[in-house]
């Protein structure tokens, strides 16, 4: 098994951090025994701190969707030793959040999750570079510093398309901006609704260069769950998908009161001025010119069957193991 397959799959379902080896877990704590509609409360997990790009699926809770629609829903903050993946299969949680590629990398290592909806049509991923670089597209990107999570499948895709070469100094991302905003020389991975905003308030302006220009475009946010979840309770995923739909048309329509819950629930140095920021930079990944806003969430069989193919060439997925047919579904989404 290459490294960077090794390091994927421990990204995916490390059992660390608060999760014991599953097979030492018993039947009930393995997640054997699913929830049965009209059961107890629901839990949302998601895939990192509170942010913006978890806004639609807190609308629905301070809004009343969830509840309007019979559901107990509480939602569950991620954080760095949260993976939402085993929290899902040991049946800890009934829902999650995590973009395509999350779904088909677990999919490869029979963690049989299905992405429900998707509120980003077009990913947030980028590489942040300085405006005083002169760096304007990913092809430009020589003799720099990139502060990057190695591990993550992106990575191999740039080097597949001779975007990263030789002359890049590949180093870990710690999640801060500030070796970029010190030195000219360096660039760093990004949610272009994030980072740059750090950067600029640092005083230093960026530019972003998206990873979907270049063909690398997995669906985000994307609510989750595992398929047998789905088998045994399809009225409840299909009221969770209804009203997580409604939370999003209304996070990207007036956000303010969902907002300012959020900063109360992100005890990591959130500010409203971020918030604000992030829910006008992803309105057109969200709802593209083409889209219209009844439309949000819809997922195409092409698109997930390219990412597949994607991942399969990179070797980081076996392709016997992962139909892209069972990756996700539309037959909750109202057409």
């Amino acid at each position: 098994m290459n490294q960077l397959k090794l390091l994927a799959i421990v990204g995916l379902c490390i059992w660390g951090a608060g999760c014991s080896d599953p097979s030492s877990q018993s039947a009930k704590e393995r997640g054997t025994l699913v929830p049965v509609e009209g059961g107890s409360k629901i839990t949302l997990q998601l895939n990192w701190y509170p942010e913006a790009e978890h806004g639609g699926f807190y609308a629905a809770l301070i809004h009343g969707y969830f509840k309007e629609e019979g559901l107990d829903v509480e939602i569950k903050p991620g954080g760095k030793s949260v993976v939402v993946a085993p929290e899902l299969s040991l049946g800890r949680s009934q829902f999650g959040v995590g973009n395509a590629d999350d779904v088909l990398m677990a999919r490869s290592e029979d963690v049989l999750l299905t992405a429900l909806m998707a509120p980003m049509q077009n990913g947030p991923r980028c590489i942040m570079v300085r405006e005083d670089s002169g760096i304007q597209s990913l092809s430009e990107l020589k003799n720099i510093k990139l502060q990057i999570d190695s591990g993550r499948p992106y990575i191999p895709f740039l080097k597949s398309k001779g975007l990263l070469d030789d002359s890049i100094k590949i180093v870990p991302y710690y999640g801060t901006v500030a070796e970029l905003v010190a030195a000219p020389g360096v660039a760093q991975q990004a949610y272009n609704f994030s980072e740059p905003l750090m950067a600029e308030q640092a005083g230093v302006k960026v530019r972003t260069l998206m990873l979907s220009e270049v063909g690398y475009n997995p669906y985000a946010s994307c609510l989750v769950c595992t398929e047998k979840y789905l088998q045994a309770n399809e009225t409840t995923v299909r009221k969770m998908v209804r009203a997580s739909v409604r939370g999003w048309q209304k996070y990207l329509s007036d956000p303010d009161e969902t907002n300012h819950f959020i900063l109360k629930q992100n005890n990591q140095g959130m500010t409203l001025e971020a918030l604000k920021y992030g829910v006008e930079k992803m309105k057109p990944l969200c709802l593209p010119e083409s889209m219209a806003p009844e439309k949000l969430g819809a997922m195409s069989l092409a698109r997930w069957q390219q990412l597949r193919d994607q991942l399969t060439e990179l070797k980081l997925i076996r392709a016997d193991r992962v139909d892209a047919t069972k990756a996700f579904t539309d037959q909750f989404l109202e057409r």
